[in-house]
């Protein structure tokens, strides 16, 4: 004699639950990551913008692989890649208006708060400063703590005022 087994009845339940559970923790993760606002279309303004701020990025990358030794340290171009950062480092903030087609991964917070934005460009341009200045003396040792600085304002402007990617 053979003897089936009925299906288990809590199957299907057992299936609903693991399906909430799973849309729970989905949900869950999408709520705390970065601000919860996704990044808008780009106008020419914002275009503007990032263009500004990327091509501050071959100096500063420049830099970085003197200071982490990926690349011998040549304190002449060290100085020159310093003070091109410097000064391209200016431009981008002199394009922070609001763009009414969009202001990409710029966050309403940049206008909403203008005070703290404020407080975090006069951070960021005190930090270039320091790194110039550092790298115009040659010693290694302050460049490197200048350079940390200056990545530690980066990262500390686009956690409050940059939307993830």
């Amino acid at each position: 004699m053979t003897t089936t087994i009925p299906p288990r009845q809590d199957t299907f339940n057992m299936k609903t639950q693991i399906s909430l559970a799973a849309a729970a923790i989905t949900l869950l993760l999408s709520a705390c990551g970065g601000s919860g606002i996704p990044s808008q279309p780009k106008g020419e303004i914002s275009e503007n913008r990032t263009a500004a701020f990327k091509s501050m990025m071959p100096e500063f990358t420049r830099m970085g692989k003197m200071v982490k030794d990926e690349e011998p340290y040549d304190v002449e171009k060290f100085k020159q890649a310093a003070a091109s950062f410097a000064e391209s480092s200016k431009k981008p903030f002199t394009l922070f208006e609001s763009d009414p087609q969009g202001n990409g991964r710029a966050l309403p917070a940049v206008w909403s708060d203008g005070a703290k934005f404020e407080a975090e460009k006069t951070k960021f341009a005190a930090a270039v400063e320091k790194l110039n200045a550092a790298a115009q003396t040659g010693k290694l040792d302050e460049i490197k703590a200048a350079y940390g600085e200056t990545g530690a304002s980066c990262k500390s402007c686009h956690d409050s005022f940059r939307a993830p990617e």
